[in-house]
């Protein structure tokens, strides 16, 4: 099975094709900051936490292709 971090990467690769536009993407390594994996309640790698207002309005886990994080941040 590919490691954890080398998913991580796959869907970070991913995210360099992607027009956020005035959506605030912030990438935490759990390995290096797990109280703030925890806070978010990631349970698998990689996930995307998309919230609106300080509230979590979508939730996805898994790598995602650059198309499909544009259908997701919509």
């Amino acid at each position: 099975f590919p490691s954890h971090d080398n998913i991580a990467k796959a869907l970070s690769g991913n995210m360099k094709h992607v027009d956020f536009g005035d959506v605030i993407v912030e990438e935490i390594d759990i390995d290096a900051d797990m109280e703030k994996a925890v806070s978010y309640r990631v349970r698998g790698v990689p996930t995307l936490v998309l919230e609106e207002d300080g509230k979590e309005i979508k939730r996805q886990s898994g790598v995602l292709m650059a198309d499909q994080i544009e259908e997701f941040i919509k």
